[in-house]
């Protein structure tokens, strides 16, 4: 999913820069305001996936214990 969010923030770069050549619109604005928020997108997206990772291996090692405690 990651990989989207840096392929569809390359496309509005590329799509500011072709509208940014014919003028200063409302699209360009809009298209500008979409750009930036890309990065925010991009982080919270890896700290998400970081969290995740975490409680994975958190669950593993949990479930690890209990396995040599048991046996």
């Amino acid at each position: 999913m990651r990989h989207a969010v840096v392929w569809i923030c390359a496309a509005l770069a590329l799509a500011i820069a072709i509208v940014y050549r014919f003028g200063l619109t409302p699209l360009t604005i809009l298209l500008g305001l979409l750009l930036l928020f890309c990065p925010v997108v991009v982080v919270w997206l890896s700290l998400r996936l970081s969290k995740q990772c975490e409680r994975d291996i958190r669950s593993a090692l949990e479930r690890e214990r209990e396995y040599r405690k048991n046996h």
